[in-house]
């Protein structure tokens, strides 16, 4: 499970000390780690989580269950292929024929049944194939700021899979395409978007891995086997880690790629705007279609998303179609339409010097 990223997009409920994974941001209250480990823990087998150094505490707070040998301490980020590099390698250290499944700690998925069943299935699949399989959803829209797995012919069934569900042939990744690329991929009825949810035996995925990225795969081993996380020594080890998403380091270049398609409710909690509609959905909504959370009271407002964290009364009168998010030492007022600009504000920040607020 990865779950070290930071979330700036969800500036100022989220932060680097207070991450939004482990904040209480699902409609249901609870944090997004949690949700996910218990995903995960529905699986079976033993449950890895990749996070950073400075997050160790806060992960093992949120998840008292989990052991801490199954903690992997990146002292900095260097993307989703050296995180799963590692995951890798400690999978095979438990099971000679370690499956894994990758998951985000980020993503909510309230239909455990339909989520559970793409999981098992792609697991399934994974044991019994030589595949790195990505779980793509059906797209409902075409959506240019998603990222989208095109698909095949439909594979043939191996003699003991069993009722997992079909998988087809991959042809590779487009990240976040313009309006016009989104449509023509949609109505082509092959594109999924990419969930960022995979599958394969650990040992395959290392042997593509150091086929197509031997300086990751080299440098991460000569990080952990050479010295014990936490100390500065495997920090020294692990700056010398080259970076890269998964998908460019391996799955774009495998000739292994295969798609499961996937029915199931994902919405990646990345802005207030997702906030607000998975609330909606979950009917959290009022006659307006506000939602509120905490002490706040709206006057003549619509379709207007109220975060009010700060203690104190929060009074909106008119609103229309707003973000208010209010903390102990920040108040965020934003269109939805413009909620993805919090990177901006987070780098405006920086460059001011006020790290105390980030």
């Amino acid at each position: 499970m990865l779950a070290g990223g930071s979330g700036t997009r969800l500036w100022p409920r989220s932060r680097s000390r207070l991450p939004k994974h482990v904040i209480s941001l699902a409609p249901d209250g609870r944090s997004l780690l949690r949700h996910a480990y218990d995903r995960a823990a529905r699986l079976g087998g033993a449950v890895l989580v990749v996070t950073a150094v400075r997050q160790a505490a806060q992960v093992l707070a949120a998840l008292p269950e989990l052991e801490p040998e199954r903690l992997l301490l990146e002292p900095e980020p260097r993307g989703t292929g050296p995180a799963l590099a590692w995951a890798a390698m400690t999978a095979l250290q438990l099971h000679p024929q370690a499956v894994m499944v990758s998951l985000h700690a980020d993503h909510y998925m309230p239909d455990e049944a339909a989520t559970t069943r793409a999981l098992l299935s792609a697991a399934a699949w994974a044991s019994q194939s030589d595949v790195l399989i990505s779980i793509g959803l059906e797209p409902t829209w075409a959506a240019p700021g998603l990222g989208y797995v095109e698909a095949g012919a439909e594979l043939p069934r191996p003699a003991e899979l069993g009722p997992a569900l079909p998988l087809l042939k991959g042809l590779g990744f487009v990240e976040k395409p313009g309006p016009d690329q989104a449509q023509e991929m949609l109505s082509s009825g092959h594109c999924f978007w990419n969930t960022g949810l995979f599958s394969w035996r650990a040992e395959l995925f290392l042997n593509e891995m150091t086929r197509h990225a031997p300086e990751v795969v080299g440098a991460v081993r000569d990080a952990i086997l050479s010295q014990d996380q936490g100390t500065d020594a495997f920090a020294s080890a692990w700056a010398k880690v080259p970076s890269g998403v998964v998908e460019r380091l391996v799955l774009e270049r495998s000739s292994k790629l295969a798609v499961l398609p996937a029915q199931l409710s994902w919405i990646d909690l990345g802005s207030f705007l997702d906030l607000y509609r998975a609330a909606l959905d979950a009917g959290e909504g009022d006659g307006r279609e506000n939602v509120v959370r905490g002490d706040a009271l709206l006057l003549e407002s619509h379709r207007t998303y109220v975060d009010a964290a700060g203690k104190r009364l929060v009074v909106v009168v008119g609103g229309e179609e707003l973000a208010v998010i209010d903390t102990e030492d920040a108040v965020l007022v934003c269109p939805l339409s413009r909620v993805q600009e919090m990177t901006r504000v987070v780098a405006e920040l920086r460059a001011r010097g006020r790290t105390e607020l980030l």
